[in-house]
């Protein structure tokens, strides 16, 4: 028998994921691993941490050959799934997906136990790399809950229907997710006109994640340095300001606030990101705080002379297409925004 621990040797890592052990940890939304599996059956074990709420743990989505093969909430520590099973030896494509956003359970991919003569390797790269940063849209918040007055719950979030995910997909890329439900550039999502300062995604993003639970003993992975040269993108897609917009409305100064977080913000992922493009987005849910958007750009394009910037206003949802739980955008909707962001991507990559 062989044992692959499933590290960046024998699979390709998707999103910022840990190797803590022998167990990989996937932390953002959709992130995960892809390899080729060579032999006649593959079982896999994935499982969670303990102590995590039933509505909080980790949803996974297993493929085989781009087919589904498995999705479901984990709810112990571990749980095995024989994922494909063959007369004689085969190769298929196999990716492993969590759907579930990081602020909540990681999930434990634990190693593959093989026969000897069977095989596991890394696919191929795609000929594009692309980070998206985002909110609740972005992790495909209640895309699969069609009561929009559904109560929050890991089992209705699907990343893999998200337009972050479905624009990658489009554009033939490999991708990496930064984002988090509720969370924003200079204020989280409110509901007292207060600042919502914890929820905010810059003080995280040059970390592994974050989340309300330990990944890696008892290191929460917002305490985890990120190591930027493990993914490297040809692009970076920032879709923040729809849940700034609940605490900026139209004060003047709370939206020259926002203006100036979004420009800060843009020198930090130009630090890390020397080379991509940006492209700064917003709409789907809300684009009150497009201008400020564009704002921003223009004054980080002057400061730096920088040209590898650009802005695209998404149409707001009106409901032709559906709503799903808290009024999130459907998958149809998310699809269309994803053909917007991918036809206005190409001009530039």
């Amino acid at each position: 028998m062989k044992k692959f621990v499933l590290n960046e040797l024998n699979t390709k890592q998707i999103g910022r994921t840990l190797i803590s052990g022998e167990v990989l940890k996937l932390i953002m939304s959709a992130s995960g691993c892809e390899f080729r599996f060579t032999g006649r059956k593959l079982k896999i074990a994935i499982g969670c941490d303990e102590g995590c709420p039933h509505e909080l743990l980790p949803r996974v989505a297993v493929l085989v050959d781009g087919k589904i093969v498995v999705k479901k909430v984990i709810s112990s520590c571990r749980e095995s799934f024989t994922v494909f099973r063959s007369s004689k030896i085969r190769t298929v494509s196999v990716r492993i997906i969590k759907l579930s956003e990081a602020a909540f359970a990681a999930a434990n991919v634990f190693p593959v136990v093989t026969e000897y003569d069977e095989l596991i390797e890394p696919t191929c790269e795609k000929p594009l790399k692309i980070e998206f940063i985002g909110d609740s849209i972005t992790c495909g918040y209640g895309v699969d809950d069609s009561n929009v007055d559904g109560i929050f719950s890991t089992c209705a979030e699907n990343a893999m229907k998200s337009f972050a995910y479905l624009t990658a997909e489009l554009l033939n890329a490999d991708y990496s997710m930064f984002s988090a439900s509720g969370y924003g550039v200079i204020s989280g999502c409110t509901h007292d006109g207060m600042q919502n300062f914890p929820e905010r995604i810059p003080p995280f993003y040059e970390s592994l994640g974050f989340s309300k639970f330990a990944v890696d003993g008892y290191v929460l992975p917002q305490n985890i340095l990120w190591d930027f040269s493990k993914f490297v993108p040809d692009a970076v897609v920032i879709n923040l300001g729809t849940n700034d917009h609940t605490y900026c409305l139209d004060n003047p100064l709370r939206r020259q606030e926002f203006e100036d977080g979004y420009l800060d913000f843009l020198r930090t992922v130009r630090r890390c990101n020397p080379h991509a493009e940006l492209f700064c987005m917003l709409g789907i849910m809300k684009t009150a705080l497009f201008p400020q958007v564009q704002n921003a750009c223009r004054r980080f394009a002057a400061e730096t002379g920088d040209r590898k910037i650009h802005t695209l206003e998404f149409e707001c949802q009106d409901g032709t297409l559906g709503f799903t739980m808290n009024w999130h955008p459907s998958e149809d909707t998310h699809r269309l925004a994803a053909e917007r962001a991918a036809e206005f991507m190409r001009e530039y990559l």
